[in-house]
């Protein structure tokens, strides 16, 4: 993507992720303004006060009438509100709303010069993490490199099954909580609990990541018979533990399908 000339993107809707995605770009790359929709006010003063390529627009028309690109990140009660805008040919439209299906997002914009569903994640605003992208349209991994790794996807019913895996970042996250919460009780010291687990849990996907043709169940399996990584397994198998992530997932596609 060139460079050379100042990226203009629009967001409507500014929430938790709207604001993960301009932090992520102002705080690791130049060359990007940000104009940002007056709905969720305080987030846009805030994002607006720490970053000067950062601007706060006076309604959603004015965000599309000041930018190509154009990222809907908007809640379900809003999809209404977006009936009233007049997007323009040359607008380079990103679906962010996870609820919303792109056709209903085609019948309002109309023809655009680039159209797409894409899903951020919160980390972006550390400048990593992947980016699911449909259809594969290099021009979004291209504006999102210096933030972010796009994951092309075939298919919107991929994306979707993809973007329920998200939702265990919040699952996962309690897992560790749970995990400190032993050690500190045995009275091991914190920060060196901590320190242990990341590098744990990093070098556990590191090693899937290195293993060709990897097997996670084969890998899984990669243990001393009868030992303590044995023992661990059956007692979460047997007590539903490993089931029950499946489960979890299972329901949420349920609840987005039924909403679709």
């Amino acid at each position: 993507m060139n460079r050379g000339n100042t990226v203009k993107i629009g967001i409507i809707g500014t929430g938790t992720i709207a604001s993960a995605i301009v932090t992520g770009f102002c705080t690791k790359q130049s060359g990007y303004n940000f104009y940002l929709s007056p709905r969720g006010a305080k987030k846009a003063a805030e994002l607006a006060a720490a970053f000067p390529q950062v601007q706060v627009c006076t309604s959603n028309q004015h965000v599309l009438d000041s930018a190509e690109w154009i990222f809907i990140t908007v809640q379900k009660n809003a999809f209404d509100a977006l009936k009233e805008l007049k997007f323009k040919k040359e607008h380079k439209v990103l679906n962010m709303a996870t609820e919303m299906s792109l056709p209903f997002l085609k019948d309002i914009t109309g023809e655009t010069a680039l159209f797409a569903h894409v899903v951020p994640l919160p980390m972006i605003v550390r400048g990593f993490g992947p980016l699911i992208v449909y259809p594969e349209v290099p021009e979004v991994g291209e504006l999102f490199a210096p933030v972010a790794e796009a994951i092309y996807l075939s298919s919107l019913d991929d994306t979707r099954n993809l973007q329920l895996l998200t939702c265990l970042m919040s699952p996962y996250y309690m897992l560790l909580a749970e995990l400190i919460s032993f050690t500190d009780s045995q009275g091991v010291e914190h920060d060196s609990a901590i320190k242990f687990l990341h590098s744990l849990l990093g070098s556990l996907t590191r090693r899937a990541t290195e293993t060709p043709n990897c097997d996670l169940v084969e890998l899984a399996h990669d243990m001393t018979p009868g030992g303590y990584n044995e023992q661990a397994m059956n007692e979460l198998m047997d007590n539903g533990a490993i089931k029950a992530w499946r489960t979890a997932i299972d329901n949420l596609r349920d609840r987005l399908v039924g909403k679709e």
